[in-house]
Formats: C-alpha cells, sequence, structure tokens
C-alpha cells in the first residue's frame, strides 16, 4: 500500500534526482521539506531509513545535506518502497510470509495474490525514479 511515508520518500527522491540531474550534490532537509510539503520532523525520519536503504547519503554541519547515493537511473521504485517499509510494496501479507496464514497453501486467492505480487513487483523495478523525472 502506498502510505504516505511512501508519498514522502518518492517526493524526497524526484528532489534529489532533479537536484542531481542539474550537478547539485547535496541539499538540506529543510529545504527538501519545504519544496516538496513535507514536514520536517517526518522527513528526517524518512532520510534515516533511505540512508539505512543504501538510497541517501546523509551529512551533518555545514556544507552537509542529503544526496543520492547511487544514480537516479539505479534507484528503482521498489528500492524505494522496500526502503520506506518492507512491506511497501505488498499486495497481502500472505505472499511474503505464508506462513501468516494457516490457509496459504489451500487458497485460491494466495496464488493468484502471488501471481499479481510478480506482475506488480516487475514493473516497480522497471520504473527508476530518472525516469520519473525526465
Amino acid at each position: 500500500m502506498i502510505t504516505r511515508e511512501t508519498d514522502y520518500s518518492m517526493r524526497l527522491m524526484l528532489a534529489l534526482a532533479e537536484r542531481h540531474n542539474k550537478g547539485i550534490v547535496s541539499v538540506s532537509s529543510a529545504a527538501v521539506a519545504e519544496e516538496m510539503d513535507i514536514p520536517y520532523r517526518f522527513l528526517r525520519k524518512l532520510v534515516k531509513r533511505l540512508v539505512s536503504g543504501g538510497l541517501i547519503e546523509s551529512r551533518r554541519g555545514k556544507g552537509g545535506g542529503v544526496t543520492l547515493a547511487r544514480k537516479p537511473g539505479d534507484i528503482s521504485l521498489f528500492d524505494v518502497l522496500k526502503a520506506t517499509g518492507p512491506r511497501g510494496a505488498e499486495l497481502s501479507f500472505c505472499v511474503s510470509d505464508p506462513k501468516t496464514c494457516l490457509r496459504s497453501t489451500l487458497c485460491r486467492l494466495h496464488r493468484e495474490f502471488k501471481g499479481i505480487q510478480g506482475e506488480v513487483d516487475k514493473r516497480l523495478k522497471a520504473v527508476s525514479v530518472a525516469d520519473l523525472v525526465s
């Protein structure tokens, strides 16, 4: 499910990718928060997740800020969703962990959801942050 966290994470990534394309290396979190209409405290939380996910880098102090850890073309929507929350791109909890549902081996829905999830994942992996800013 696309949560508010996911939406804000995508906004942050797009802002960084746009700057990357203009040759701007780093930007303050406050500037991104204002530009992309993201509450600053929320943005700081997301920065930590995206840093942990290897998608952005963050430095404090003068000359610091946030920047992409990889080229925009090397970061997919799938990457952002997974970094924001491990279940960010899941259609149903039973798809990623069939043990959570006692009926997963018998359930027709489980098989369908698993197939649909595969298609969704494939599509999310095919779209990069660079694709969205071009």
